[in-house]
């Protein structure tokens, strides 16, 4: 009799996919200097897509059936293990390789206040606020942390719609 894959397997698969799949695609727009507005959908569509994947390989694996807590089980240890991943590389190549790139990023965020029309006093007290959260460490632990909310929005969902628990008699 073949062995049933645990949930845990199956999210250190699709976590450590994940996270080099995510690890790549937010890589390119700091090496090519571009901040597309976007971008951020991109991150959506690729953890929905993991999520999927990495659920329906338990269900395939289970008879078909997958109850919603080991979907969400599976979505929340791979959403972890994807964002220690991406976010550690992403503190390591912004803290070590191209320490320029949150200076990059600050001035893009200005130029898109002064094209909104805020004064440069507003610009300076936003510029003030958004100077404490551009620090790389704060960066690395709001990552993990954005890549968790997102894993239990999306992975809720996920989770929800491929369920299919057994029925007892």
């Amino acid at each position: 009799m073949e062995e049933q894959l645990t949930t845990g397997q199956v999210a250190k698969k699709w976590g450590l996919i994940y996270g080099l799949v995510a690890t790549v695609i937010n890589l390119v727009p700091l090496i090519l200097e571009v901040q597309p507005g976007w971008w951020p959908v991109v991150n959506i569509v690729i953890a929905v897509v993991m999520y999927a994947l990495a659920t329906k390989e338990f269900k395939t694996d289970n008879g078909g059936y997958m109850t919603f807590g080991e979907g969400f089980k599976i979505t929340m240890l791979a959403a972890l293990i994807a964002g220690v991943i991406r976010n550690l590389v992403n503190y390591v190549y912004v803290k070590f390789i191209d320490d320029t790139v949150m200076e990059r990023i600050q001035q893009t965020i200005v130029d898109a206040w002064r094209e909104q029309g805020m004064s440069e006093e507003q610009i300076e007290q936003m510029s003030g606020f958004t100077a404490g959260i551009s620090n790389p460490e704060i960066g690395l632990v709001l990552g993990i942390v954005s890549v968790l909310f997102g894993g239990l929005i999306w992975g809720s969902i996920v989770s929800a719609v491929n369920k299919n628990e057994a029925e007892d008699f």
